[in-house]
């Protein structure tokens, strides 16, 4: 099975997903929560809403917005007070699914794939999402983090744009000019959930595991203690407000013209047609440069149904949302951001301007990948890690590298104590 394959890979008992609603039900205040929140995908959130109001008058949709980092923590404090939001949409996080999964909280959505055509699905994405049995989320797009490069600063300085560390760390120091304001690289090492995905990338790229294949922390080893002197080196290039860089930050130093590249998603095309349109000629993607392993971080972007009342309208609403017109809406204002998980999609994104006017910044982002990792299951032979969960939600790893970069902590001591901390968050975890 190849890597990208493997990675991309009760109360609703028996329901009819297309059946009459009862009255009691129709009359539905639907809590939906995302963290997508451009201003443009709030305009296509709020159409949604608008579209769906005009044919199901008995349910109202009530939108909120939070941070990616804000989610983790908003979810838990809402389950505590007992009143979960009924939809939750793109927040990425397949090990805390998998936890509220295994706690019976969510809606099993394999019903509504069956309905809405699961032949029309890319089977891995939906496989991903499956836990113990369970469908806790439908995929809408699939994604990976790639490298933005400015091509007039590399052509200006004789430079190739980078595929190994050794090259992107020469360009990164080249084309570092802080006199301008000008910096070669954006390494984040903000205490983020981008400071920990792209901490995951460089230690998948210099070839090491975050756990072995018993699920016991692989943190204190040669490839962990190389990547992580390599992403403080790549820190220095970086601008000097990085400990503070979460998703939107990285970006924006980009658009912004503060840093010559960045690592970040398709979101960064949306970006520059709003902000810096005059560097969209300027720009172009290469898949992360590694130490010797390929690697960049698989994601999704996913409905989730929380058990309620409400749960059938819930359903009812993604439905909707998850038929090709409105999925095609739902990635218009962030093209080449996500890819599609529905076949009958894929046309209507090829035909996009931006992606007919952009091939070489769009081909990395939607071409198909062998070496996409994820954090859940790092090799193909292993178990899912229902231990990430506690390395993510006491964000070991960005602690790791504040150590290191703010700190000025050495890279073995970071390290070590990276891995007691993994170690003792995971001891008394079970399946």
């Amino acid at each position: 099975m190849k890597r990208r394959d493997m990675l991309m890979a009760g109360l609703l008992g028996g329901l009819s997903i297309g059946s009459r609603p009862t009255l009691a039900q129709a009359q539905a205040s639907i809590r939906f929560l995302t963290p997508e929140t451009d201003p443009s995908q709030v305009k296509v959130w709020q159409e949604l809403i608008g579209r769906y109001g005009e044919t199901n008058k008995g349910t109202t949709i009530r939108p909120e917005y939070a941070s990616w980092d804000d989610l983790i923590r908003k979810i838990p404090a809402d389950l505590m007070a007992g009143t979960p939001p009924e939809i939750v949409a793109g927040s990425s996080r397949g090990s805390f699914m998998a936890a509220a999964a295994k706690r019976n909280l969510l809606v099993d959505l394999a019903p509504l794939v069956d309905q809405l055509g699961r032949a029309d699905f890319h089977s891995p994405s939906l496989k991903a999402w499956n836990f113990n049995g369970i469908q806790a989320a439908i995929p809408y797009g699939v994604q990976w983090p790639v490298l933005w490069c400015r091509t007039d600063m590399f052509q200006e300085a004789g430079l190739p744009l980078p595929k190994t560390w050794e090259e992107y760390r020469t360009a990164a120091e080249r084309l570092t000019n802080p006199a301008k304001g000008i910096y070669g690289a954006c390494f984040p090492a903000g205490r983020t959930w981008n400071t920990q995905i792209q901490t995951t990338i460089a230690i998948w790229g210099a070839g090491g595991l975050i756990f072995d294949d018993k699920l016991n922390p692989t943190l204190d080893t040669p490839e962990v203690r190389r990547a992580m002197t390599y992403y403080a080196d790549m820190c220095r290039f970086s601008p000097p407000d990085i400990g503070q860089y979460g998703f939107r930050e990285a970006s924006a130093a980009y658009t912004s013209g503060k840093s010559a590249t960045t690592l970040y998603w398709g979101r960064v095309l949306a970006h520059l047609y709003q902000q810096a349109p005059d560097l969209i000629p300027k720009s172009r993607t290469v898949h992360i440069p590694h130490g010797g392993t390929p690697a960049t971080a698989i994601g999704w972007d996913e409905f989730v149904v929380y058990k309620s009342r409400n749960s059938r309208a819930a359903m009812e609403y993604v439905k909707f949302m998850l038929e090709p017109q409105q999925m095609f809406m739902l990635m218009q204002p962030v093209i080449a951001h996500v890819v599609p998980t529905r076949n009958s999609v894929l046309p209507m994104l090829q035909q996009h301007d931006w992606i007919q006017k952009n091939p070489d910044i769009v081909k990395p982002l939607i071409d198909p990948i062998e070496f996409g990792f994820s954090a859940t299951q790092e090799t193909e032979n292993r178990p899912f890690n229902y231990k990430w969960d506690a390395i993510e939600a006491r964000n070991i790893l960005p602690d790791m590298v504040q150590r290191i970069v703010l700190g000025k902590e050495p890279v073995a001591l970071a390290v070590q104590k990276a891995q007691k901390d993994a170690v003792d968050a995971t001891k008394d975890l079970k399946p």
